[in-house]
């Protein structure tokens, strides 16, 4: 099983603390994560909390590289 850097799990971590507290996650047709329940999949490396690290450093990666904008601008 792969660690996930601890710096990038805080780096996310503080992401989602910065979030509205109505925010959440819905998966499916009745899955539905709050704030918290996010911020633990993350503490936790579960399944979700590794697709949201890769979500968020995917995003991340966009911005440095310009393709946020540009994919705005179409």
């Amino acid at each position: 099983m792969v660690k996930i850097n601890k710096d990038l799990k805080d780096l996310v971590i503080a992401r989602i603390e910065a979030y509205s507290d109505d925010i959440g996650l819905i998966i499916g047709a009745d899955k539905h994560y709050s704030k918290s329940e996010l911020i633990d999949n993350v503490k936790n490396e579960t399944e979700l909390g590794k697709e949201i690290i890769g979500m968020q450093l995917e995003y991340l990666q966009d911005m440095i590289k310009g393709n946020i904008y540009t994919a705005l601008d179409q």
